[in-house]
């Protein structure tokens, strides 16, 4: 807790530093030493560096409200300690240089300071706003790359990009691959449902064939019957001309179409 206060107090010491010059003019730089400005950065930051990570953490835990009124102000405030702590280890401790390059533009609202300082890993640039005032109102701070850096960068982001992407289409077309198993076995599940939902139909016996006609038997007429019908008409015959059976010679004996003994 005596850590945080003491911190704190720091921080106000330091934004409550100015930075201002007295002559009015319409050249907004003017009104600021660019000197003063670049030493209250280079004093902010080498008091930062001696802060551990665990009291620059419980400042960023703290409610807006009791950082500043203003609530755009305080997460401006929060968001630098932030790049700070993301890259504090790649920087390495701030070691400011006679050789840092300081850009100093204004405005009606106040000043930005760009300053490419020495840090001991590599190149940091640090941005300081300052208000009409002079004062230090919020910062921030990222490593600065190489062109060939950048480029190496921009080389990997594109392969891995380009290797995503790949990736993804090979599994698209893996999967539209399967599609065809995926139709196959909806068509075995369709005719399964459609041989089960088809009426089973028995099976009517078929009628016996109908046994051929056994043709009767001829008649076979037998020779007494016709014996004793030709001796019947012979007797007929003789009696009908008063003469002997005897005188008589059948051979052969016709039914005729026209009968007449009905008319006798």
């Amino acid at each position: 807790m005596k850590k945080l206060v003491a911190f704190l107090c720091m921080l106000i010491c330091i934004l409550s530093m100015t930075g201002c010059s007295k002559t009015e003019t319409t050249d907004y730089t003017a009104n600021y030493d660019q000197e003063a400005l670049k030493d209250t950065t280079e004093q902010f930051f080498s008091m930062l560096q001696n802060e551990d990570d665990t009291t620059i953490q419980n400042f960023l835990a703290m409610d807006n409200s009791q950082i500043s009124s203003d609530n755009d102000l305080a997460l401006e405030i929060k968001a630098g300690f932030q790049a700070w702590l993301d890259n504090r280890d790649e920087l390495g401790d701030f070691d400011p240089q006679e050789s840092d390059v300081c850009t100093l533009t204004a405005d009606e609202d106040g000043a930005v300071l760009v300053l490419e300082s020495t840090f001991t890993n590599r190149t940091g640039r640090i941005t300081a706003n300052y208000g009409t005032d002079g004062t230090l109102i919020s910062f921030n701070v990222e490593p600065v790359y190489s062109m060939a850096e950048n480029l190496e960068n921009a080389l990997l982001n594109t392969v891995l990009g380009m290797g995503i992407v790949f990736i993804v289409l090979i599994f698209i077309a893996f999967i539209i691959s399967l599609f065809r198993f995926i139709n196959k076995a909806e068509s075995r599940v369709a005719a399964g449902h459609k041989e089960e939902s088809r009426p089973v139909q028995k099976e009517v016996p078929r009628p016996a064939p109908a046994p051929a006609p056994v043709p009767a038997p001829a008649a076979v007429s037998e020779p007494m019957d016709d014996l004793e019908l030709v001796a019947v008409i012979t007797a007929a015959v003789a009696a009908s001309m008063n003469t002997s059976v005897d005188k008589l010679v059948v051979r052969s004996i016709k039914r005729r179409s026209t009968n007449k003994w009905h008319k006798a």
